[in-house]
Parts: structure tokens; C-alpha cells; sequence
């Protein structure tokens, strides 16, 4: 490697990572880095994860989270033996549900 001093790595340059490019006709032929990411994360609407924290303070026999990969609410009683489960991407669907079966 010449101008470089033994035993030295090269220096990286931002952008010249090792990933494949692919060209769109439609921008002139310019290359776009592709990505690696197949699902975008999906965040939950900040009033309904309020109402969900409220259910459940009222509520402790159950459990619930966001699931950013589907965009779904994921409830379920805390019993191991129970088989209450839901899912649904509208908070009022489940904390309807979690409230039919408390």
C-alpha cells in the first residue's frame, strides 16, 4: 500500500462501506446503496400507548406490548394458564377485549 506507514490499517471513508449497489433507471443511472433492513419499525400512536399504561395500572392481572415489526398490540392475562391472548393495531380493540375478560 503505498503512502501508507507498515502495519497500518487504511483509513475508512464514510460511504465506502461494502454493501451492493443497484442503479434506478429512472434517477439517470446514479447507484443507491440497497438496504439491508426488510421491515421498517413501526411505532405505536403516543395517545393509545397512554391508554394501554392506564388500563394496565388498573388492571395488573394483564400484560401487554407493542410490536414495532407487525404494528400490532400483543395482550395477554398473566396467568400460565390461561389462554386470554389478542392482537390488534388499535389500542381500543384490546383494552375493549382485556376488559370484557377481567
Amino acid at each position: 500500500m503505498s503512502g501508507q506507514e507498515p502495519g497500518k490499517r487504511p483509513r475508512r471513508v464514510p460511504g465506502a462501506h461494502s454493501r451492493r449497489a443497484i442503479r434506478r433507471r429512472d434517477e439517470g443511472g446514479k447507484t443507491w446503496p440497497r438496504s439491508r433492513r426488510k421491515h421498517v419499525a413501526r411505532l405505536p400512536d403516543h395517545g393509545d400507548a397512554r391508554q394501554i399504561a392506564a388500563f394496565l395500572d388498573r388492571h395488573p392481572g394483564w400484560s401487554a406490548f407493542w410490536d414495532k415489526r407487525d404494528g400490532v398490540w400483543r395482550v395477554a392475562e398473566d396467568d400460565p394458564h390461561s389462554d386470554l391472548y389478542a392482537e390488534d393495531a388499535h389500542a381500543g380493540r384490546v383494552i375493549h377485549y382485556m376488559a370484557a375478560h377481567s
